[in-house]
């Protein structure tokens, strides 16, 4: 496994405090968490659909999943809709979607509770629960799950092995857990970009709870550690999109507020969303921002790691 590079750049500022990412995903975040990534958890999503399509029951079998550390239900509502998942062949689908975040399952409670369509899937076959719900101390039995999804999540985990070990855990004999971590940040250079603009000739911004998440290897092996030994590691590349320019850097500014860290005065927080805004508008070539001639969309192209592990 190869050294990040950047751990040794005395020009990047160091923030390491993933908790702050837990106190991230309330109230307003929770709300607005689609327009805030650009749809890219939804890409993703179906990334790791079609990465455990191969290995569903051949024959017609009820199927429990997990949808782990769920956020707004962005996994669960790919898998209603998807024809490998509800087809005839499943008699029956039982998703259980849990996440540490009050809001996110208060929000996704009302989904539930409004959406009677879910209840018909595959003729009325389909059931959702929502719970708060530690991913280090699950709530269920063992053997519990046919399916288990964690995405964007593991590195948020104060304790991620024993978060794999839960998975694992919950898992049946011959299930199948899927999970992503991110590779790189395609808002970064724009991010280092504004920097030069907000906050001149002071470090660049780092983000320390991604960085050992970001090599080759780190997300296998730590399936392995929890106790997965039939394991595959492999990439996707999805895209996140705003409308314009100006909806790019509003959204994006928000997110970034509230994980930067103390190095960072609250004056250049508030002035972060008019620096990226004023670093788009200037129209240099960033690395990972693409653009829409067409549309005026704006853009960036993110990369996860995915990991596939077998029970």
């Amino acid at each position: 496994m190869s050294p990040n590079p950047l751990t040794s750049d005395p020009t990047h500022h160091s923030y390491t405090n993933p908790a702050t990412l837990h106190a991230t995903f309330r109230g307003d975040f929770a709300k607005t968490y689609h327009l805030r990534t650009g749809g890219c958890n939804i890409s993703l999503a179906n990334h790791l659909i079609s990465l455990v399509r191969p290995h569903l029951p051949p024959s017609p079998s009820p199927l429990h999943i997990l949808d782990n550390a769920c956020g707004p239900l962005v996994l669960t509502t790919q898998l209603l809709t998807d024809a490998s998942i509800t087809n005839p062949s499943c008699p029956r689908l039982h998703i259980s979607a849990v996440d540490l975040s009050p809001d996110f399952i208060a929000s996704n409670q009302r989904l539930i509770d409004h959406t009677p369509a879910w209840k018909c899937v595959s003729g009325g076959k389909a059931v959702v629960d929502t719970a708060v719900m530690d991913g280090m101390d699950l709530k269920f039995p063992d053997n519990t799950f046919d399916l288990s999804f964690t995405s964007l999540a593991l590195f948020a985990f104060p304790d991620p092995v024993r978060g794999v070990a839960e998975i694992y855990r919950t898992l049946k004999s011959g299930g199948v857990a899927a999970v992503t971590t991110w590779k790189r940040l395609g808002s970064m250079a724009l991010l280092h970009a504004a920097e030069d603009v907000i906050r001149p000739g002071k470090a660049k911004t780092r983000f320390l709870f991604l960085e050992p998440w970001q090599v080759r290897g780190k997300l296998e092996g730590t399936l392995r550690e929890g106790g997965f030994e039939d394991v595959f590691e492999g990439e996707a590349v999805v895209q996140a999109w705003w409308e314009g320019e100006g909806e790019a850097a509003a959204w994006l500014s928000q997110t970034l507020r509230s994980m930067v860290g103390e190095e960072w005065t609250e004056g250049e927080k508030q002035g972060m969303e008019e620096g990226l805004l004023r670093v788009l508008r200037e129209g240099k070539e960033i690395v990972g921002v693409l653009r829409e001639e067409d549309s005026g969309r704006v853009g960036f192209e993110m990369v996860a790691w995915t990991g596939v592990g077998r029970k």
